[in-house]
């Protein structure tokens, strides 16, 4: 295949994950769909990791991070949305869901030897990429503000018991599901390529 075919190919593949990151992200405005589109937003990002790379990942990320920003923009859910205007907490861990699947893939490949294991391990990383270092970036910039949130909404009083609802609450789902969707993603898409 010519390096042209190559070029369209992939940024076709682009366009698919980043309409597929606008889609999870647009329904995450219906609040009966909020909950379950969650859990899908950065899949697309984790797959383009995995399928074209790092470097591709990250752009994938960024790109899924500027959507998020713009949902936080023009239709706030929570509170908690106004602090995603900042790049550094909607666009900064976002570019790292891009890159750290596609090490840990390789990694997993080495030590274990095998695809599909490596799979569900990456996709599970990029989800907790995701959460911990949205925490991380929230805690340096924002806790204050998380803190005050959290205790209007009984979640807790310190910025340790926002952090462990978020762990215990959503980033262990995500991470399943993330596991999982990239393995059936990614073992679809090599066995049709």
């Amino acid at each position: 295949m010519n390096n042209t075919n190559l070029k369209t190919r992939k940024l076709t593949f682009l366009g698919v994950m980043l309409s597929l990151t606008i889609v999870f992200v647009a329904l995450t405005v219906i609040p009966t769909t909020s909950a379950s589109m969650a859990l899908l937003i950065f899949l697309p990002t984790i797959i383009t990791s995995i399928i074209y790379g790092p470097k591709t990942g990250a752009l994938m990320g960024a790109l899924s991070g500027t959507v998020t920003l713009l949902r936080a923009l023009f239709y706030p859910a929570s509170p908690l949305d106004y602090l995603f205007l900042n790049p550094l907490v909607s666009i900064l861990p976002r570019i790292f869901i891009g890159i750290v699947p596609y090490y840990v893939n390789i990694l997993f490949k080495k030590i274990i030897k095998s695809k599909t294991v490596s799979l569900l391990i990456a996709g599970a990383s990029g989800a907790l990429t995701n959460t911990g270092l949205v925490i991380l970036m929230l805690y340096i910039i924002y806790s204050d503000r998380v803190v005050a949130i959290s205790t209007e909404f009984g979640i807790g009083t310190t910025f340790a018991a926002f952090a462990v609802f978020l762990v215990t609450t959503s980033a262990l789902i995500e991470s399943t599901v993330a596991g999982i969707g990239t393995s059936a993603v990614v073992s679809v898409y090599d066995k049709v390529r």
